[in-house]
């Protein structure tokens, strides 16, 4: 009885240091905004699953998601860092539990003396130690508090990590895809530019047009021939840089992977609910990743502390040793205690605690940053979703109209009542209108996707 009233007395006497020793926790303060500056029609819009590039309704994208998350070899990286964390966790918590070790040994003797027969001996002992370190003043269990704030750390750094890797196929694919698209458009306009110039080359002929309509309409033809050169080379770089992220090899992805123009106009710009300003911080997991730091921070300032204060451990030793002789078998059985204290360490514990301090403050203002930033990628986000959609809109218009000015500007130079550079003007005032909407399109498609990241992409803190 005596013994169980001493263990609970330390148990008391641990719980106690600890909350001496260790600050108490306190979230740092950062005031959101009362509501979204950038606010959006699409504020109304739908809730961010957690599979949230299932908004665009692709599924080629779907499945580049799928490969990125098994294959991508930052996420590998990522798990990794995360079952080290797991690691340290388990050695930290090693400390808070007695230690155990068993030994063994055998010996044979020989004895010959100058006159009589040789004697010999055997000899074997076997051992068991244990040992437990009272932890008096918590410092094993900072070291766990830490150890287990890091853990998560790791495990929220992880989602963020995905959020981010997720983003940049969803980027790199929606590059390919107005790449090709803008492919598209040049050829066919490669296409008229060639039937045009046959058609000027006739007129030449007939004596209608001069050498000056015609050598303007071969600068037409050869300008688009080198801006597909261009645009072809961007397509590979943005293949090769999906293929990167999906852990291939370019060449290998090349050959699996059918990426088409039209794939652009297929994607759905999905409405977005951005929430209220104040949830924002349950849905960041790099905010969170953040906060685990500061909690293990705060844990180490603990564990400094607990360094200017003595050591106790227990130790309970047994050993059973035989000769094979006379004493066949015996027994010894020892309780020990040790007290280590610290004198002089030439001012090291001052700056532990000093460097565990500095170090938790450093992590109140990463945090308070982290967060600032968060509001600003969300506003800024919703800006050019707005901005992008009026564009688009805008420029969707002008195609309609650039095309309208080209097929009435056709018939018109066919009948001779307008001259060639009237022509051309219209010509490059609709292949201009087509790539410019091509790109509000994607344009828009990033800001819906930027906003989707800036909002932590459907993730919410358990």
């Amino acid at each position: 009885m005596t013994f169980k009233k001493t263990v609970s007395l330390s148990l008391v006497s641990v719980l106690l240091a600890s909350c001496s020793l260790v600050p108490n926790y306190t979230k740092p303060s950062v005031t959101p905004p009362q509501r979204w500056v950038a606010e959006t029609k699409d504020a109304e819009g739908h809730e961010i699953p957690a599979a949230w590039w299932t908004v665009f309704g692709d599924d080629t994208l779907n499945a580049l998601i799928a490969d990125a998350g098994a294959q991508n070899l930052d996420l590998k990286i990522g798990v990794e860092r995360v079952n080290q964390s797991r690691a340290a966790l388990r050695i930290a918590g090693a400390s808070l539990l007695p230690s155990a070790n068993a030994t063994a040994s055998a010996a044979r003797n020989s004895t010959n003396p100058v006159h009589g027969d040789t004697t010999t001996a055997n000899a074997t002992s076997a051992g068991l130690s244990i040992a437990y370190d009272l932890d008096l003043f918590g410092a094993n269990h900072s070291e766990n508090e830490a150890a287990r704030a890091t853990l998560k750390s790791a495990e929220y750094t992880h989602k963020a990590l995905e959020l981010a890797t997720y983003s940049d196929v969803t980027e790199a694919y929606f590059n390919l895809l107005l790449t090709k698209k803008r492919i598209e458009i040049a050829q066919q306009n490669l296409k008229t530019s060639q039937e045009l110039l046959r058609i000027v080359e006739a007129r030449v002929k007939a004596g209608v047009d001069s050498n000056l309509e015609l050598s303007q309409q071969k600068v037409a033809v050869s300008n688009t021939e080198a801006s597909l050169a261009v645009l072809s080379q961007t397509e590979s770089t943005y293949r090769n840089a999906l293929a990167i992220l999906l852990g291939k090899l370019p060449e290998d992805f090349a050959k699996t992977t059918t990426i088409t123009a039209e794939g652009l106009q297929k994607l759905i710009v999905p409405t977005i609910a951005t929430g209220q300003p104040s949830t924002l911080l349950e849905r960041r997991p790099d905010i969170a990743s953040v906060e685990q730091s500061l909690i293990a921070a705060n844990a180490n300032i603990g564990v400094a502390r607990a360094a200017y204060f003595p050591s106790v451990t227990l130790g309970l030793t047994a050993t059973a040793t035989g000769t094979g002789l006379t004493n066949p078998y015996g027994t010894a059985l020892g309780i020990a205690s040790s007290l280590t204290a610290p004198i002089f360490e030439g001012g090291r514990l001052e700056g532990g605690v000093e460097k565990a301090t500095s170090q938790q403050r450093e992590l109140v203002a990463t945090y308070q940053k982290s967060v600032l930033n968060a509001f600003g990628e969300v506003e800024n986000a919703l800006a050019a979703v707005t901005s992008a959609s009026a564009r688009e809109e805008s420029l969707k218009t002008a195609v309609e109209e650039a095309q309208k000015a080209y097929d009435i500007s056709r018939k018109r130079y066919d009948v001779g009542t307008i001259d060639f550079a009237t022509l051309l003007d219209t010509q490059a005032s609709l292949l201009a209108a087509q790539d410019n909407y091509a790109q509000a399109m994607k344009a828009r498609l990033s800001a819906s996707l930027d906003l989707v990241k800036a909002l932590g992409g459907g993730w919410k803190k358990a």
